[in-house]
């Protein structure tokens, strides 16, 4: 039995896959198989993997019908992977040659769900950004309100997705994120590492640039679409930048820090300076961001037009806890949108 089984979803990558398939190769853990499971493609992607798989029967290919999402090709490989761990790797994603090693390393510390951090470069293979160190601390409020890691950086002990339902078949909303809540939910607890790991394409033409989302969080109500498209300028005016920055790094101070004092905060691997170094770590982490209201969008509701912000939740209940505890832990984000949108439009 290998230690960790490597599920790879693929469709119509071609010979582009050979440096994710050679990532895997070079792995300095050895004992290991690789799935590489081909949604429906009907290009020369099968011959390449095939043609891979004869020097290497590590890999094996496995062809289903296609899905057009990740989700229904992994859950049908699954049950055929026969590793102690199962490690997931997007088919345009590599890893460095110590990952695996990395993962197994803290699996037989006790681990039951690990994650490691990854950097992004474009088409020409320059780096665009690296994970922040603070996104890889940890807690289940955290991973409810935070995608945290992509699924190229994680892995888990065998059986714990499926004990949970297995990965969520839908094109709408992030499966990974899906996925960690619920083994959260269920009691799982992760350990992070600050070691970067993951190369991950950065394109436009990938996935996550075109992830339809059905969710959102509502932040003001209107009564017309000429009254919230008022709201989205004033809140995204230049003026109210500064403002709306120093009210975010409140709230993430104030929950961070509430986080460590009842010790639900998990430190990633390789932090130094405990967690007396989170106030450094959340105000480089603010100082960073370019835009405070991301993906805001004006939607109309029945009987009303929302000013809210997308969501990449896959279920109605994952957003509704989302804006719950928002609103509950976010006061002086709360706050700002009172300052500045109209008086009773706030949602609460």
């Amino acid at each position: 039995m290998p230690r960790v089984s490597v599920i790879c979803p693929t469709y119509n990558r071609s010979r582009a896959i050979l440096p994710t398939l050679d990532s895997v190769r070079t792995q300095s853990m050895r004992d290991w198989e690789m799935i590489v499971v081909s949604d429906g493609s009907d290009d020369d992607t099968d011959e390449v993997v095939a043609e891979v798989a004869a020097q290497d029967d590590r890999i094996r290919l496995r062809r289903v019908p296609h899905f057009g999402f990740q989700a229904g090709p992994t859950n049908l490989v699954l049950p055929e992977a026969k590793g102690e761990y199962i490690a997931y790797l997007d088919h345009d994603d590599r890893w460095e040659s110590g990952h695996l090693a990395l993962l197994t390393a803290a699996f037989d510390d006790g681990a039951q769900f690990v994650a490691t951090r990854a950097r992004k470069v474009n088409a020409s293979g320059a780096v665009t950004s690296t994970a922040d160190p603070l996104t890889m601390c940890w807690a289940p409020e955290l991973q409810l309100m935070n995608p945290l890691f992509e699924n190229s950086c994680a892995a888990h002990r065998a059986g714990l997705a499926e004990s949970v339902g297995g990965w969520r078949e839908s094109p709408v909303g992030l499966e990974d994120w899906d996925l960690w809540l619920r083994m959260t939910d269920a009691g799982a607890r992760c350990t992070t590492l600050l070691d970067v790991t993951v190369t991950m394409l950065d394109d436009p033409g990938t996935r996550q640039h075109s992830l339809p989302c059905d969710y959102d969080h509502e932040i003001a109500r209107f009564e017309d679409a000429r009254a919230a498209r008022a709201g989205y300028r004033a809140l995204t005016h230049p003026r109210h930048f500064r403002a709306g920055l120093e009210a975010s790094r409140a709230d993430l101070h104030h929950w961070y820090g509430s986080l460590a004092d009842t010790g639900d905060l998990v430190l990633p691997l390789g932090w130094e300076g405990g967690t007396d170094a989170l106030t450094g770590a959340v105000d480089r982490h603010v100082e960073a961001v370019q835009m405070v209201w991301n993906n805001l969008i004006i939607e109309p509701k029945d009987g009303y037009v929302a000013l809210a912000m997308v969501l990449g939740t896959m279920t109605a209940d994952h957003a509704e806890r989302y804006s719950a505890h928002f609103r509950t832990t976010m006061t002086h984000q709360q706050a700002f949108f009172e300052d500045v949108l109209p008086a009773g439009s706030v949602a609460r």
